[in-house]
C-alpha cells in the first residue's frame, strides 16, 4: 500500500510540476554569418540613343558607356538563430539577421534589416511575426548559383522576378523580402507543404491593404523532385507607374503615362493590383548533378487613370539552371530570358511592347576547400533589347538597351 501511495504522489508531483519546468527551460541560440567578397570588372554598353522610344513604356538616354574594376561584398551577413522548447511539441523559434559589406565594414542603415522574426512551431506547423523573405521568392529559384546569388550580379531574379519596364525597386520586384509579416507555414503531407505570407500596409492614412503584399504557394519534395507553384499580389504599390515616372528607374522613362507623381503618390484616386504566378521544378540526377527550370507570369495592372495613362503591362519570363560537382570542384551554368510581353493605355490607344524582351547567361566555377570555404570564378552577360531597362550592375542602374559584361573571382566562407 505504501509503495501504491509513493507512485501516485511521485507521479502527481511530476504532472504538477512539468508546466513549471518546461517554461524553465534554456533557449538555444546559434550564431551563424556568410562572407563573399569578389572582385568584379564591369562592362557597361550599348545605351539607345536619348529620346528613342523603343515601345511606348520607355525611351532611351543615351548613357555613356562604363567600365571599371570593384570589390564587392553583396549580402555578406551576421545572424543569431534559437528556439526555446515549451514542451508538448510546442517551440519558440526567433531570428535577427544584418548585412554588412566585407569590402568597407559598412552595415545595413537599418540594423537587422535581413530575415528577422519571432514565431512559434508545433504540430499546427510554423507561424512567424517579422521581416521575411515572401513565399514567392522562398519557393523559386532554388538551384544556388555556388550559393553566392543573393543580391548578386549574377542573381537570375532581375530577369525572372522584375519588369524589363525598369522595376529593380521594390514596387516591381516579386523577389524581395517584406516587412511587418505574417508567415504561416503547414506540416508536411506525403511531401506536400502549403505556405502563406500577408505583409500588412501600414499605409499613413490608416487603409492596411494599401501597399500590402499576399504571397502563397505549395511545394512538393520527394526523393529526387522538387515542385513548386507560387503566386504574389501586390496592392496599390504601382509596379509599372514607379518606373514609368522614374522612380526605379535609371532615367526617366515616360512620366506622362504614370498614375503617379515623381514621388510615388497616386494621381485622382488610381489604384493597382500587380500580381505573378511562377512553377519551379529542379531534379536530382545524382548527388553531383542537378538541373532546375521556371516558368513565370507577371501582371502590372492600374485602375482609375485618366484617358491615355498607363493601364496593363504583362510579361512571360522562363530560366533553366544546371550544376555538376567534380569532387571538390563545381561548375554551374544559368539561363534566363524575358519576352518583350504586351500592353494597354486606359482608353484604348495604341500601346507596344516592340524591343522589351531581355535574356542573361551565367557561367561559374568554384573549388570546395571545405564544406565551408569556396574559391569561385563567374561570368555573367545580360542583354537588353533596345527598349529593355533590365539591370543586373550593383554600382548604378543600366538605362534602356544597356548590356552588362561582368567577370568575378572571389572567396565564400560559411560559418
Amino acid at each position: 500500500m505504501f509503495e501504491k501511495k509513493s507512485t501516485l504522489i511521485a507521479a502527481a508531483l511530476s504532472a504538477a510540476f512539468a508546466l513549471p519546468l518546461a517554461a524553465q527551460a534554456q533557449t538555444s541560440v546559434t550564431v551563424y554569418g556568410k562572407l563573399y567578397p569578389e572582385i568584379n570588372h564591369v562592362s557597361i554598353t550599348g545605351a539607345s540613343p536619348a529620346g528613342a522610344d523603343g515601345s511606348t513604356l520607355t525611351r532611351g538616354a543615351g548613357t555613356a558607356s562604363a567600365s571599371a574594376t570593384t570589390m564587392d561584398s553583396p549580402n555578406s551577413r551576421l545572424g543569431f538563430r534559437g528556439s526555446e522548447d515549451l514542451g508538448g511539441n510546442l517551440k519558440a523559434i526567433f531570428q535577427l539577421e544584418m548585412g554588412f559589406q566585407t569590402d568597407t565594414g559598412a552595415g545595413d542603415s537599418t540594423l537587422f534589416s535581413r530575415n528577422t522574426f519571432l514565431g512559434m512551431s508545433g504540430d499546427f506547423g510554423t507561424i512567424r511575426l517579422g521581416n521575411m523573405d515572401t513565399v514567392y521568392k522562398e519557393l523559386g529559384d532554388t538551384l544556388p548559383f555556388l550559393g553566392i546569388t543573393s543580391g548578386n550580379f549574377m542573381a537570375i531574379s532581375n530577369i525572372l522576378s522584375k519588369p524589363t519596364i525598369g522595376g529593380s525597386a521594390s514596387a516591381g520586384s516579386f523577389h524581395l523580402r517584406r516587412t511587418n509579416s505574417i508567415y504561416y507555414t503547414s506540416p508536411e503531407f506525403s511531401g506536400v507543404q502549403a505556405l502563406v505570407d500577408y505583409s500588412l500596409g501600414e499605409a499613413a492614412n490608416g487603409v492596411t491593404a494599401k501597399g500590402s503584399v499576399l504571397s502563397t504557394g505549395l511545394k512538393y519534395e520527394s526523393g529526387p523532385i522538387y515542385a513548386a507553384l507560387a503566386y504574389e499580389m501586390h496592392k496599390d504599390m504601382f509596379g509599372a507607374s514607379t518606373s514609368l515616372a522614374g522612380t526605379s528607374a535609371g532615367n526617366a522613362n515616360q512620366p506622362t503615362l504614370a498614375n503617379v507623381t515623381s514621388t510615388g503618390t497616386a494621381i485622382n484616386g488610381a489604384t493597382s493590383k500587380d500580381d505573378a504566378m511562377r512553377g519551379t521544378f529542379q531534379y536530382r540526377f545524382r548527388p553531383d548533378l542537378r538541373a532546375e527550370v521556371n516558368l513565370a507570369h507577371l501582371r502590372y495592372n492600374e485602375s482609375g487613370g485618366a484617358i491615355g495613362k498607363f493601364s496593363n503591362f504583362q510579361q512571360t519570363t522562363w530560366s533553366i539552371s544546371g550544376q555538376k560537382d567534380f569532387g571538390a570542384v563545381s561548375l554551374v551554368a544559368a539561363y534566363a530570358q524575358a519576352s518583350s510581353g504586351s500592353c494597354s493605355l486606359v482608353g484604348g490607344a495604341s500601346c507596344s511592347t516592340s524591343n522589351m524582351g531581355a535574356k542573361m547567361l551565367n557561367l561559374g566555377a568554384g573549388y570546395n576547400f571545405s564544406k565551408r570555404t569556396l574559391l569561385f570564378a563567374v561570368y555573367s552577360t545580360l542583354r537588353n533589347d533596345s527598349a529593355a531597362l533590365d539591370t543586373n550592375w550593383q554600382n548604378g542602374k543600366m538605362t534602356a538597351g544597356q548590356d552588362s559584361s561582368i567577370m568575378s573571382i572571389g572567396m565564400s566562407h560559411s560559418f
